[in-house]
């Protein structure tokens, strides 16, 4: 696909930020972020497949090569990529990138849940099929939620596998600081951040986004308790008091601490609000998410949603607040801990 030329903005010193086309589920970019350094420059997440203007409609790292040029910088200069974490519009142009520049790739080992979907999509598309349908989703708006990895794949040239796996700790010097690797799972089981004490800097991803709560998903295999991961995190990160957050995407904003306690308050609100229907009357996670949405959602909206809803019951679950058993549809119903099971 072409696009329009790519927005870049130095955005602190010796670091630039990237807007790259991304157009994935209403969202117009991605931001990625150029870490200057003089043996070396270092990418923070790298964006999608998209052609960029002057750059050739079939070259799939077109935009990022355009924005990079703007940046100051090139393919052949980048000896690191740091991906926040495996959604396609953070990593989908990971495996060009590490090959054209030959840099290292670095991701959390917790990643590889994520980046094995991509070796099978078929396979993920299934399991998601199954875990949805188990919780009362059917028919075609089952189809549709299911199947949102598979619509987005051509944006993803190749699979990017990583040359190091983090664990959180680690550091590199780039962008006149030095930054460190702060694993901040929920959004994703191997999201990480990395932060900059010295002017306290956060490079965020999608841990912290300035406009809309990130959605904490819940997918079958992957983490029991990602709620109670990401309310951690958020947690951790407020702890850290970032100056200036670069969120992966929208422009840089302030005062992160407030920001992720202000989010860690709203999904607190909805831990609540899922309690009291299920103090009400036994239901299942598609019953209590047409309660907050309302409206046509999209497949992949849907798929967000409840999947979120289903975060929700296992923080519960997790607890031992909330049980789940079996209807003889096959269909889980969730009913509070001290609620009795009807004969």
């Amino acid at each position: 696909m072409r696009a329009a030329a790519p927005e870049v903005t130095e955005v602190a010193p010796g670091v630039h930020r990237l807007a790259l086309p991304l157009g994935i589920h209403g969202v117009p970019t991605v931001s990625a972020y150029l870490l200057h350094d003089d043996d070396g420059d270092v990418l923070v997440d790298c964006g999608v497949a998209a052609g960029g203007a002057g750059s050739g409609v079939d070259d799939p790292c077109g935009a990022l090569t355009v924005a990079l040029r703007a940046a100051g910088s090139a393919l052949d200069r980048v000896r690191r990529l740091v991906v926040t974490h495996a959604h396609i519009d953070h990593f989908g142009l990971a495996g060009e990138v590490v090959r054209r520049s030959g840099g290292e790739l670095w991701m959390h080992e917790a990643t590889q849940l994520d980046i094995e979907k991509y070796g099978d999509p078929a396979e993920a598309v299934d399991r998601r099929e199954l875990m949805l349908a188990d919780h009362g989703l059917f028919g075609p708006e089952l189809t549709a939620s299911s199947r949102g990895l598979q619509d987005w794949m051509p944006v993803m040239p190749s699979v990017g596998w990583p040359d190091r796996l983090l664990v959180g700790g680690e550091r590199c010097v780039a962008g006149g600081r030095e930054w460190q690797v702060v694993p901040t799972p929920g959004h994703s089981p191997g999201h990480v951040c990395l932060w900059s004490p010295q002017d306290r800097i956060l490079c965020s991803g999608d841990h912290l986004l300035q406009v809309v709560s990130p959605p904490v998903t819940f997918e079958r295999g992957f983490e029991r308790d990602p709620m109670g991961s990401y309310l951690e995190s958020l947690e951790r990160v407020a702890e850290l008091e970032p100056e200036v957050v670069l969120p992966g995407h929208g422009p840089p904003f302030r005062d992160g601490a407030r920001r992720a306690r202000r989010i860690a308050s709203g999904k607190r609100r909805r831990l609540d609000q899922v309690r009291e229907l299920v103090d009400c009357r036994e239901r299942t996670a598609v019953e209590i998410t047409a309660v907050f949405f309302r409206g046509e959602l999209t497949g992949a909206q849907r798929h967000f949603a409840v999947a979120e809803v289903l975060a929700d019951l296992a923080w519960f679950e997790a607890r031992g607040s909330m049980t789940r058993t079996r209807r003889p549809d096959g269909v889980f119903v969730w009913r509070t801990a001290d609620q009795e099971v009807a004969p």
